[in-house]
C-alpha cells in the first residue's frame, strides 16, 4: 500500500514555500555533488521507485526542456494525466513540477518538502535532489499515468535516474558543465547514455553523436534509433521509424530535430496515436525562453536561454538568417563556469552593440566588471548593471527595426521576463 499524505514535518513552525526553498538553498553545502546513495536512500524511503507510472527520461546538452514540453504537451492533448518535471525555472519554482501542464500549487511543494525532510533525517540533500523527490512525489499523490522527467546535469550520476526509465531520448551532446562531466563530447556522451535502460528505447537526437554514446547505450542494452538512421528530418519534412511521414512547421525558435524527437519518442511509446493533427498541435507548442520573439511597437524583443557554445551558435545563426533594418542589441549575463570567450566568438558579428546584465545576486554569475574585460578586444560595451537599469536605457535609444536580444542564461531571461511583466502590470493599473 502507497503512503499517501504528508508526513509530520520536524519543523516547530509551518513553512511557506519562499521559507522552504530559502532553508534548502542553504542546508547543503555544495550547490552540486553527484551521486545516488542519497537521493536512493530518501526514495526508498518514501516508496517513489515502486510506483508502476510510466517514465520518460530526457537527457543531453540543448533541447531537453523543449523535447520534455513536446511530449508532455502531445500526451495532455491526448488526454493522459502527465506529471512534467524540468529545471531551472525562469521566474518561480512551481514551474518545475507541473500536472497536465499547469504549475502545482504552493501546498502541494510544501506537503512535498515536509515528507522529504521527515525521511531523510540525518542525509543530507542538495537543492535539486530535494526538488526532484518533491516532484516524485507529487505525481505519485496525484496519480499521473506518465511521467515525463528533464534531466538536470550529465545522467548517468544526476537524481531523476533513481528511476527506471520506460523510454529515454537524448537531444544534442555539446561542451557543457565541463568541470562535472568531463572536456570532451566523448566523456560527456557517456554520462548522459546512463539513463537508458535494458531492452527499452532510446532515441537519440545528435546528427553526430559520439562514438562513446553508441558504444554505452550498446553495452547498457538498450533499443537506439538514431537520427538519420532509424528516423530522420529534412527540411520541414519528418519519417519516422515505422515509416511514417509528418509535415512539420510552427515555431522556428523549437528545432525541428527536436520536434522529430518527440514524435519518434511517443510513436515508441505506444502511449497514444500519433497523426498529423497531433503533430500539428505540437508545432502550435511555444517555451518561453526557447528563442522567443515579441514584436513590440517599434523593435523586437528575442529571449533566447542559450548559455553554451552551440546554443549560442544556433542563436547568432538564426539573426543573422532573419537580419533586421536597426540595430541588433545584446541585452547579456552569464555564469562564471562558461567558455565565455568562445562564446562570444560565435555570435561577436551577430551584434552590433552590448549591455552586460548584473547577476550579482547569483553566486555563479560572472561579475559585470570581470565580464566587461572579455569585450576589450571587441569594442566598448555600452552598458552594465542591473536588467531594470538596462531596459530604462535601452528604452530611451530604441529605434525602429531595432531587435533586442536578451540571453546568457536562464537567469537573464528571468530578470527579463519578472521585470517586464511587472512593469505590464503596473502600465495595466494606469
Amino acid at each position: 500500500m502507497k503512503p499517501t499524505g504528508a508526513l509530520p514535518s520536524l519543523s516547530m513552525v509551518p513553512l511557506s514555500l519562499s521559507a522552504w526553498l530559502e532553508r534548502l538553498e542553504s542546508q547543503h553545502p555544495v550547490e552540486i555533488e553527484l551521486g545516488l546513495d542519497r537521493v536512493s536512500a530518501v526514495a526508498d524511503k518514501l516508496g517513489l521507485r515502486s510506483s508502476p507510472t510510466t517514465t520518460l527520461t530526457v537527457a543531453g546538452t540543448n533541447g531537453k526542456g523543449t523535447v520534455v514540453t513536446f511530449l508532455s504537451a502531445a500526451l495532455v492533448h491526448s488526454g493522459k494525466r502527465v506529471g512534467r518535471y524540468t529545471s531551472p525555472h525562469l521566474n518561480r519554482f512551481n514551474e518545475r513540477v507541473c500536472i497536465d501542464d499547469v504549475e502545482v500549487r504552493d501546498s502541494e511543494l510544501v506537503a512535498a518538502f515536509e515528507a522529504i525532510e521527515y525521511a531523510s533525517a540525518t542525509i543530507s540533500l542538495t537543492y535539486f535532489e530535494v526538488a526532484t523527490l518533491a516532484a516524485l512525489w507529487i505525481f505519485r499523490e496525484r496519480d499521473v499515468d506518465v511521467q515525463v522527467l528533464e534531466v538536470g546535469l550529465g545522467g548517468r550520476l544526476d537524481a531523476v535516474n533513481i528511476i527506471d526509465a520506460d523510454l529515454t531520448v537524448v537531444t544534442s551532446i555539446g561542451l557543457d558543465h565541463t568541470d562535472w562531466l568531463g572536456d570532451t563530447r566523448e566523456l560527456i556522451a557517456i554520462e548522459k547514455a546512463g539513463v537508458a535502460r535494458l531492452g527499452q528505447p532510446c532515441i537519440v537526437a545528435d546528427p553526430d553523436p559520439p562514438d562513446s554514446l553508441l558504444s554505452t547505450l550498446g553495452a547498457v542494452g538498450a533499443k537506439i534509433f538514431l537520427m538519420n538512421r532509424e528516423w530522420r528530418v529534412v527540411g520541414g519534412e519528418m519519417q519516422t521509424e515505422s515509416g511514417q511521414r509528418y509535415q512539420l512547421s510552427g515555431n522556428t525558435g523549437l528545432r525541428p530535430v527536436n520536434l522529430g524527437a518527440a514524435i519518434q519518442a511517443l510513436e515508441l511509446s505506444g502511449l497514444v496515436t500519433v497523426d498529423q493533427s497531433l503533430v500539428d498541435h505540437l508545432a502550435s507548442v511555444s517555451l518561453t525562453g526557447r528563442l522567443s520573439r515579441m514584436q513590440m511597437e517599434h523593435y523586437e524583443l528575442v529571449l533566447d536561454v542559450a548559455h553554451n557554445v552551440e546554443s549560442v551558435s544556433q542563436l547568432a545563426q538564426f539573426l543573422r538568417e532573419n537580419p533586421v533594418s536597426g540595430k541588433t542589441v545584446a541585452v547579456f549575463g552569464v555564469m562564471g563556469d562558461k567558455p565565455i570567450r568562445d562564446m562570444l566568438s560565435v555570435c561577436e558579428t551577430a551584434f552590433d552593440e552590448w549591455n552586460l546584465i548584473d547577476l550579482c545576486h547569483v553566486p555563479r554569475a560572472m561579475p559585470t566588471e570581470r565580464l566587461a574585460e572579455f569585450f576589450e578586444p571587441m569594442g566598448p560595451v555600452t552598458n552594465q548593471g542591473p536588467f531594470p537599469d538596462l531596459w530604462q536605457s535601452l528604452m530611451t535609444r530604441v529605434s525602429a527595426g531595432d531587435r533586442i536580444v536578451v540571453f546568457g542564461s536562464f537567469f537573464s531571461v528571468g530578470e527579463a521576463t519578472t521585470y517586464l511583466a511587472a512593469l505590464q502590470q503596473d502600465e495595466g493599473h494606469n
